[in-house]
């Protein structure tokens, strides 16, 4: 039930967050702004908030009730989505933005320290691997759903009872933060086994409590930047695939937003997928499992997106592109490594740590590495496919090796947990 619930929230989430992708040339046409400021709403004015807002929500997380935590957070990012619908200027649909990341910071620390507690660390990366499915599915739901809801949208404006006239993509906005009021008190029905006992007799305020992160910092840092790295590129394959579609082969909107949610709907059997090998590999000893198995994906994903970019046989660019979905669909991996490695008292902040750093990195440059290749390196905005290839080229290598300086860090912090008959956790 606990798995189910954190799905379907974080779908709700990313049908929030990427919904903006589909609506590029409207809302570019509305408020006369570039790709570069339109990128800017895609990816740092959200993940800026969303990762700032984190730590102190981290904080929350290691003291009070995490179902609190998640059902504020999703009345909040509810609120702002749909409120984001109103917009008329560049600030106002910024500020909006905002206030959906802050919302949204609120669900995965929390939801991350739930499940390790109702889940043995062997076999953790299989449910955080389907609840991360929820973005791979709130990605291409918010693709399906956003063709749907603009194919039925008459074009221009329309006339909304109370609100008056307000363009199409306006209305898209505001119907998509409505169902968040609906799914947010299902938390309530997911089991919060914290107790006192539970926890450590560390003080988790004191700086000593903080030892085994400084400790382990290659671990850390190198899980950060390297999943940072596939989130960037999946952020900014996400941007822009849908505009490389309309652009560079003439498709209209409601077909591009179809093609980019099949592609990206192949996140959620690829996510589960690799976090079945995580934990087959990782109960066999193979400890840098979680880290060896994307070190991979992400050379094998740039490959696949340089060869697509060159493709002009449309099949067979679809066909590239759901692989490198399916090799890039991370989060869950990603999530129960971090729990594997961390005191249970400092898995909230040390998730909001991780989720401030990967953001500021996906979110945060994943579309505007995209927008600056385009923007001022082509200075062709036609050449948004070889701006994808690039971002790709120029970064995947980089996270490969920081997750390979990971994973070698945690078969070493196993082997000693081991050798002393520790619980690796601890």
């Amino acid at each position: 039930m606990a798995v189910l619930i954190f799905f379907l929230l974080y779908v709700l989430s990313f049908l929030d967050r990427q919904i903006l992708n589909l609506l590029v040339g409207p809302i570019k046409a509305s408020l006369g702004i570039t790709d570069f400021q339109m990128s800017l709403l895609q990816g740092p004015s959200f993940a800026l908030f969303y990762a700032l807002f984190g730590l102190p929500i981290g904080w929350l997380v290691d003291r009070v009730s995490r179902r609190h935590v998640i059902f504020a957070g999703v009345m909040i990012w509810a609120a702002a989505a749909s409120l984001s619908g109103l917009a008329s200027r560049f600030w106002h649909l910024l500020i909006g933005r905002i206030a959906v990341g802050a919302g949204e910071a609120a669900l995965a620390p929390a939801a991350y320290s739930l499940l390790s507690d109702l889940f043995p660390r062997e076999r953790l990366a299989f449910p955080m691997s389907v609840m991360g499915a929820g973005s791979a599915g709130g990605a291409a739901l918010s693709l399906f759903l956003g063709g749907i809801l603009i194919a039925a949208m008459p074009s221009g404006f329309i006339t909304v009872p109370i609100l008056g006239t307000i363009a199409s993509w306006q209305a898209v906005l505001l119907l998509t933060g409505l169902p968040g009021f609906l799914l947010a008190p299902l938390v309530f029905l997911v089991p919060d086994r914290r107790t006192r006992k539970s926890c450590s007799k560390l003080n988790t305020t004191s700086p000593q409590s903080l030892t085994p992160l400084f400790r382990r910092w290659k671990l850390y840092s190198g899980h950060f930047i390297g999943f940072g790295t596939v989130s960037l590129c999946g952020y900014a394959m996400g941007a822009w695939f849908p505009t490389f579609l309309i652009r560079v082969h003439g498709w209209d909107t409601g077909s591009a937003a179809y093609a980019a949610g099949l592609v990206q709907f192949a996140g959620v059997p690829g996510g589960m997928i690799l976090g079945l090998f995580a934990d087959r590999w990782f109960r066999k000893g193979r400890h840098d499992a979680h880290f060896r198995i994307f070190a991979i994906c992400l050379l094998v994903m740039t490959a696949l997106v340089t060869l697509a970019m060159q493709l002009s046989y449309m099949p067979a660019v679809i066909v590239l592109i759901f692989l490198q979905y399916m090799l890039g669909a991370f989060t869950g991996t990603a999530a129960a490594a971090l729990q594997i490695a961390t005191l249970p008292d400092l898995r909230g902040r040390v998730s909001a740590a991780y989720l401030l750093v990967f953001n500021l990195i996906g979110l945060g440059l994943g579309p505007v590495a995209v927008a600056f290749f385009t923007d001022y390196v082509f200075k062709d905005e036609m050449r948004v496919g070889a701006s994808l290839a690039a971002t790709f080229i120029s970064f995947a290598p980089l996270g490969a090796l920081m997750l390979l300086m990971a994973g070698r860090d945690m078969r070493g912090i196993m082997r000693e947990a081991i050798q002393g008959g520790l619980k690796p956790e601890a």
